[in-house]
């Protein structure tokens, strides 16, 4: 009697082994494994191995933690192939050998590269290393590695114009049982597009569909520089797809777009021509309602009403109507219910009349049980990782929302690229009433690397942010933080982990130091008030209530020591923290947070305390809040948008303690384009002497204890990497004596809560290897402190505010 258990491994395909080891299941003998035993080994010793696996010599034979086994030594890398065999060693078959069969990958000797001439050796290698991509010599080959090197080759060519370029993949034998990988690469003719052409339009004119093109559009401002010569299929493609979206929303419901022809029309310029098929001309007679009560019908009369005939048709609107009405029925159903409402639409065109009504009627939906999650892809992360993270479980009704909430999820996480339609593949069984679904994601890596830092008339500071995911196999994340400048130094080491002891929630564990010394403008240039440095330890708790909504805690323990430098003041100032080096004061500090909401619509709350029962010399309570929220233009079919954003923040000290400068909110570019750090709150008034001996007046910044501010923005997207904004910003910073304890500054009238705003544009621009946003932006300040104010000594007062400013950022406002 013989079992043989085979679990091909394959990294494009990781639940294969688990399926072929399930199939086996029912006719694995119970027997006791008597010895594991490892063929094929060459260089890698069996000890090294058997530390790697769980199943043990004189444990029952589990298929399970063989399952588990073979991926433990399919993640080493070291393996083409591995299949597993029980054997009986004894006449009654409760004793087995487990045999693991394997297949070593040779080492790798050499990879190099031939033919290329567009790309050079250099260019090459930092390819491959942004996208990833290891090419160890003296290790292992990973076969599926070179492939994705070859595909990554051929894609960076396409982007470059050479869509026909082409990556052979030669792996040869070198001496010592190595390999040698021989990477040939044809550039293939640069294709650069002259001309796009239409035929078959009547009703749109040929001006109108260029402008719905996004990536192949030769007649644009700087096409050449940003690429919008350049064709690949998967570029045309969306712009195909763009033109038919345009169609359908505008009258044209049945309009087809051909396949298009890419004809050369001179050496090195193609034309493209795309044929179209537009039909009849449709205008929306009108929407009907059915299976909705009264209540329903009342609430969703505004969305109907944005429908009044005789608009032209257009499916996008009716999808959204078809949306805000699942919503409301949602809503508005009966409590234990079950599935949620669906939601059909049912168009009905009369060709001859040039009119298409439309039905949306509302009924119990049909419930399908996920029966089977699958994912493919390159799959550096378990499945563990995957399933933990997309709300969505086997077993439980199926639920599109819930499983678009996951990929989002995970998509933020920076490790995989946001899945798209043809990403995810939903199998629906009638007769079982089952979904199965399957899911390839495209791994950006375990490693993300991202900038951070921005500027405001000069360099305030620049850093680096290292992530590593799953260095020692328990899904915990690493960072390292190091961001510096002229004010500031920011260090700090993590670990978080999610999906502690099983549950949802997520901890962190911190240890940082910050250095603040911030800069000031006044009259007589940029001072430096004070220099803080603050290190400590913080425990981070983070907890997902709801898909929307995450409630989270942290605890911080620190030291911070302070110096003033306020310049050669004999005498301390009021309500500003004295000149003697040295000063230490400790914090126990308790944050709360919830955040509600996803990309589109955000809405963030916190609040904090410290001392107190806590312990610790510092006592302060702080709370902001802060809400998001990007809005479609319809008037530019959805292309463009509107970005709204409102914030407030307070600090206030209790216990009879002070409100130490340090503390306060020194708010400028943070929340208004166009004023620095300090600008936005109120002037204290500080009396000094003279060289003759009388009294003297100087106004300084003071900080505030509570600000506001609202921010808009209109975003118009130019391509896929370019993004510009045209912004209004407005807010105040105000000094609430009550807040700031026994010894407060006198604050100079006219400065206090006075309104701020600036307004101007914006340039931005997705970094390729980091993925974050560079900003540049242009800011008019029309409401600014821009009068004199008189001191009590008879002198003029005039505050630094910038009638404009430059300015550039990495990371978005909000």
């Amino acid at each position: 009697m013989r079992l043989r258990l085979f679990a091909a491994v394959l990294l494009a395909l990781p639940f294969s082994a688990r399926a072929s080891l399930a199939q086996a299941d029912a006719s694995l003998p119970a027997g006791i494994i008597e010895r594991i035993e490892f063929h094929g080994l060459r260089r890698i010793s069996p000890a090294a191995l058997r530390a790697q696996i769980g199943s043990r010599a004189g444990d029952p034979l589990d298929p399970a933690r063989i399952e588990r086994d073979v991926r433990a030594l399919d993640r080493l890398g070291w393996f083409d192939s591995i299949a597993v065999e029980a054997q009986p060693v004894s006449a009654d078959g409760e004793s087995l050998r487990l045999i693991f069969r394997l297949a070593e990958r040779p080492f790798l000797a050499e990879a190099e590269f031939r033919g290329a001439r567009v790309l050079s050796q250099e260019s090459i290698a930092a390819l491959l290393a942004a996208k990833g991509i290891k090419l160890k010599t003296a290790a292992p080959a990973n076969r599926a590695e070179l492939r994705r090197g070859a595909h990554a080759i051929e894609e960076e060519l396409a982007e470059l114009g050479h869509p026909r370029a082409h990556v052979r993949l030669r792996l040869e034998e070198a001496p010592g049982g190595a390999m040698r990988a021989r990477f040939e690469i044809d550039d293939g003719p640069r294709i650069r597009v002259a001309r796009v052409a239409f035929t078959g339009n009547r009703g749109v004119s040929d001006r109108a569909l260029r402008r719905q093109m996004r990536h192949i559009v030769p007649g644009a401002v700087f096409a050449g520089l940003r690429h919008k010569t350049v064709y690949t299929p998967e570029r045309l493609s969306e712009d195909l797809d763009r033109l038919q979206n345009f169609y359908r929303n505008h009258g044209y419901a049945e309009a087809r777009i051909g396949a298009p022809r890419v004809e050369e029309v001179e050496p090195g310029a193609f034309e493209v021509l795309i044929p179209v098929e537009e039909g009849p001309f449709y205008r929306l007679a009108g929407v009907e309602i059915a299976g909705v009560t009264p209540e329903t019908r009342a609430a969703f009369a505004p969305a109907l009403r944005r429908l009044a005939p005789p608009a032209p048709y257009s499916q996008e609107k009716l999808e959204r109507a078809r949306e805000e009405l699942a919503r409301l029925a949602a809503r508005q159903a009966a409590p234990g219910q079950g599935a949620r409402p669906a939601v059909e639409l049912l168009p009905q065109f009369d060709r001859a009349a040039g009119i298409a009504r439309a039905t949306l009627r509302v009924r119990e939906s049909d419930v399908y049980t996920v029966r089977r999650i699958e994912f493919a892809g390159d799959h550096r992360f378990s499945d563990r990782y995957y399933r933990r993270r997309i709300a969505l479980k086997e077993g439980e009704p199926f639920d599109p929302q819930k499983l678009e909430q996951g990929l989002e999820r995970l998509a933020r996480s920076g490790f995989v690229k946001p899945p798209t339609a043809r990403d995810v593949r939903v199998n629906l069984d009638e007769a079982a009433r089952a979904a199965d679904i399957t899911i390839r994601f495209d791994e950006i890596g375990r490693q993300r690397i991202s900038l951070v830092g921005g500027a405001s008339g000069q360099v305030n500071a620049l850093g680096l942010v290292y992530n590593v995911f799953d260095l020692f196999g328990g899904e915990e994340l690493l960072t390292t933080h190091l961001e510096g400048g002229l004010e500031s130094l920011d260090l700090l080491l993590g670990v978080a982990k999610e999906a502690v002891f099983g549950t949802r929630a997520s901890l962190g564990l911190s240890l940082y130091r910050n250095v603040i010394r911030p800069r000031i403008e006044t009259r007589t240039g940029r001072q430096r008030l004070f220099t803080s440095s603050s290190s400590g330890l913080g425990l981070a708790w983070d907890y997902p209530l709801t898909p929307r909504d995450t409630l989270g805690a942290k605890y911080d323990l620190s030291q911070t020591a302070t110096r003033a430098s306020l310049g050669a003041l004999p005498q301390p100032i009021a309500g500003l923290p004295a000149a003697r080096p040295g000063a230490r004061e400790s914090a126990r500090t308790v944050r709360l947070e919830w955040t509600h909401g996803d990309a589109a619509a955000r809405f963030d709350a916190a609040s904090s305390v410290s001392g107190g029962a806590l312990g610790g010399d510092e006592r302060l309570v702080g709370a902001s809040l802060d809400s998001s929220r990007v809005l479609p233009d319809p008037l530019s079919d959805s292309r463009n948008s509107w970005a709204l954003r409102g914030h407030v923040e307070g600090v206030s000290a209790y216990g009879g303690r002070q409100l130490p400068l340090q503390d306060r909110l020194f708010a400028g570019r943070q929340v208004l384009r166009g004023f620095g750090t300090g600008e936005l709150g109120p002037y204290a008034l500080v009396e000094t002497q003279n060289a003759a001996g009388r009294p003297a007046f100087v106004a300084r910044p003071a900080g505030a204890d509570l600000i506001a501010a609202f921010n808009g923005e209109y975003r118009v997207p130019l391509d896929r990497r370019f993004q510009a904004a045209g912004f209004f910003d407005t807010g105040s910073g105000w000094l609430v004596p009550n807040w700031l304890g026994a010894n407060k500054p006198a604050v100079l009238r006219g400065t206090n809560g006075v309104l701020r705003a600036s307004t101007g544009v914006e340039a931005r621009f997705t970094l390729p290897v980091v993925n974050r946003t560079l900003r540049f932006d242009y800011a008019a300040n029309p409401l600014r402190l821009a009068r004199a104010l008189v001191l009590p000594d008879g002198t003029a007062f005039r505050a630094p505010d910038r009638r404009a400013t430059f300015a550039w950022a990495l990371g978005s406002l909000f």
